[in-house]
């Protein structure tokens, strides 16, 4: 049985779709009977993809002729059947970033992150708000089988698009970081750290909650008069300048510093180096960060909503992220307890062992090999 996943997100900006698909993707060997091979659109070869596609050892199917943004534009209306793009059938089409192009044929399996397009519209920009909309129930509905990231998001898609839960498999994700961090000395120079601080990675927007933890962080200098800085590691996300004016405007902006994107390899030396890390976030259908934190013995504070709690177990300090003085508190628990950040990071490695890519790629495949085996539901 022949298997084709769908590349493209490898070679966008490496953000959590990206890394997803990436760190599935180069586990993926033929076994069982299934032979995978890839699908990526590079009009006329232009673009250099060796580095997105790096350690991904399956054979890859090329279209050079039509740009990937053209075809979503015109795939509605432009009568171009999907496995026309790539030669060879396959038995089975694999698709990481929600949305199934139309007129596929063959199985389908689709990858649904989450609900904030229905739970926090007002979250996202609306050029992919719009695109949601108009695709994921379909999607949905086309595939014969929908991975997600978190029982969490499952019982959202099994509520919310009313499919049945037979039909969606959880596959967590897991942290993906370099292995050698960037020196400490130089992140502090570029990012004019000069004490103690506290961490937040991820995107400065609304969703996750930076408004909030801007005036705890406050609350923590005027009651306690904690030396630390906050750093808030990320790049802008949609909406964000009412996050940047709390922080302009609050007593303790000295203390607040917006890095801007970071590498890998400073995000990992950010980490290592953090007092906490920080992770209030309102909705998220699984959240990376907090295992990444973990993985470089960072303790945890993180908002007890959505899925973190079934990711974090009894590794973080929950919080209520609607309430700032919980958050305060949170943070301060573990700052003036070294007995208890020191449990956190003991239990943060015990953690990590539930979430590991190797455990991820095995239920991929298992995945498959059920979407295969079982008579198909859909119609095409």
């Amino acid at each position: 049985m022949k298997i084709a996943i769908e590349l493209q997100p490898c070679c966008w900006a490496r953000g959590g779709v990206g890394t997803y698909t990436w760190e599935l993707a180069k586990r993926l060997h033929n076994q069982d009977g299934l032979e995978f091979c890839g699908n990526l659109f590079n009009f006329c070869g232009r673009n250099n993809n060796s580095a997105a596609l790096e350690n991904i050892t399956m054979p890859i199917r090329i279209n050079k002729t039509l740009a990937y943004g053209l075809y979503k534009r015109i795939w509605e209306w432009a009568p171009i059947p999907y496995q026309c793009l790539f030669r060879g059938r396959v038995d089975l089409s694999v698709f990481f970033n929600f949305i199934v192009p139309p007129r596929v044929s063959g199985r389908v399996i689709t990858t649904i992150y989450d609900m904030t397009y229905l739970r926090c519209p007002e979250t996202m920009a609306s050029d992919n708000l719009k695109h949601l909309q108009r695709g994921i129930e379909y999607s949905a509905r086309r595939s014969d089988h929908i991975i997600t990231i978190s029982e969490f998001s499952k019982c959202e898609i099994v509520e919310l698009l009313n499919i049945p839960e037979e039909r969606i498999s959880v596959i967590p994700c897991a942290p993906s970081l370099p292995e050698k961090p960037e020196e400490f000395h130089v992140c502090k120079k570029k990012f004019h750290i000069t004490r103690p601080y506290l961490l937040y990675v991820g995107t400065i927007e609304p969703r996750k909650n930076l408004e909030r933890l801007l005036q705890a962080f406050d609350r923590l200098k005027q009651q306690y008069h904690i030396p630390h800085q906050l750093i808030l590691a990320g790049g802008k996300g949609w909406r964000d300048e009412g996050i940047y004016r709390t922080a302009t405007e609050l007593p303790c902006s000295g203390d607040i510093v917006f890095t801007g994107y970071v590498t890998g390899a400073e995000k990992s030396a950010l980490y290592q180096n953090a007092n906490v890390f920080l992770f209030p976030s309102l909705y998220e259908g699984f959240g990376i960060p907090p295992l990444e934190a973990m993985y470089h013995g960072c303790p945890v504070v993180c908002s007890d909503a959505a899925s973190l709690p079934e990711v974090v177990g009894d590794a973080a300090q929950l919080v209520d992220p609607l309430e700032v003085e919980s958050i305060a508190q949170g943070i301060w628990k573990v700052l003036s307890d070294d007995g208890y950040a020191e449990g956190l990071i003991k239990r943060g490695y015990q953690r990590l062992e539930r979430f590991t890519w190797d455990i991820a790629a095995e239920k991929l495949v298992r995945t498959c090999k059920m979407a295969l085996e079982r008579p198909s539901c859909i119609s095409y």
